[in-house]
């Protein structure tokens, strides 16, 4: 009997995040950013969660500040993540921490469990749509991951990287001019007002605000 309750009592918890997840507007982002808190190990301060947000086992998952997780995002949290502050998400981005073993050919891959390992996301990086990142990763500050990459190995900081698998293909800025700036204490991470709103965030909002006046 204790079984069946501590059972449906996870299984509400579970409903109750899928249904948060999937509040649309400005009315989900709202209600995510005060509810998200409560499933999340951390959830820093002014972060847009937006609709579709998936996290499997999100009292391992930790969000930082001045962050934007577009439309989709699916976080598999098993192994731990980790994310910074100011780091953005395309729609559709997938951060897996567990993945399935395979070593042994003799054995149905079904069989051999799991492999858990910790992603890192460092500040002020971007992950364009549908980009994936594998377990274990490490994305230093800065990098900007181009829309659909494949990312399987650590990436160092203020790295451009495309493609599947993920290379560098340029970078922000070069890693003596990186060490540097982080020498000398960084940039500065207060933006203009222009930058803080999405063009297409001004017109949800506006959207938003002519529905609930409506109603």
């Amino acid at each position: 009997m204790k079984t069946i309750f501590w059972d449906l009592k996870a299984e509400m918890r579970l409903l109750a995040l899928w249904l948060l997840s999937g509040m649309p507007l400005q009315l989900g982002v709202r209600m995510r950013a005060w509810w998200m808190p409560r499933f999340l190990a951390h959830l820093g301060s002014d972060t847009i969660l937006q609709q579709g947000l998936r996290v499997i086992t999100p009292e391992k998952v930790s969000i930082g500040s001045h962050c934007n997780l577009g439309q989709g995002a699916f976080i598999t949290g098993g192994g731990g993540v980790r994310i910074g502050d100011w780091v953005g998400f395309g729609p559709d981005v997938k951060v897996w921490s567990v993945n399935h073993r395979f070593d042994d050919p003799d054995t149905p891959w079904q069989l051999q469990g799991w492999e858990a390992q910790e992603v890192v996301i460092e500040d002020d990086v971007w992950l364009g749509a549908n980009v994936f990142v594998m377990p274990g990763v490490i994305i230093h500050k800065g990098a900007i991951i181009s829309a659909g990459t494949v990312v399987n190995k650590s990436i160092p900081a203020f790295a451009l990287v495309a493609g599947n698998p993920g290379r560098v293909v340029g970078w922000r800025k070069r890693p003596a001019a990186a060490a540097a700036a982080a020498a000398d204490g960084g940039a500065a991470t207060t933006p203009p007002a222009s930058a803080t709103t999405h063009p297409d965030d001004v017109v949800q909002t506006q959207t938003a605000q002519l529905v609930f006046k409506t109603l």
